[in-house]
């Protein structure tokens, strides 16, 4: 269970801060390379796959 707690809130704080940049940069209208952004939407994938796993094995051993 404290696996699953530590991959969870890691991916949540990876979400953000992808968020926070990409959404940072938007609202600054600072322009990104096209690998800039790219590489941040990947690793946003990633933590977003690792989000969802986490989150159904905590309900999974909740019941």
């Amino acid at each position: 269970m404290k696996t699953t707690n530590l991959l969870w809130s890691f991916s949540l704080v990876v979400l953000g801060i992808c968020i926070i940049v990409l959404a940072g940069a938007s609202l600054l209208r600072i322009e990104r390379s096209n690998f800039v952004t790219r590489g941040v939407g990947l690793i946003d994938l990633a933590a977003l796959s690792i989000f969802a796993y986490a989150t159904v094995k905590k309900l999974k051993d909740k019941k």
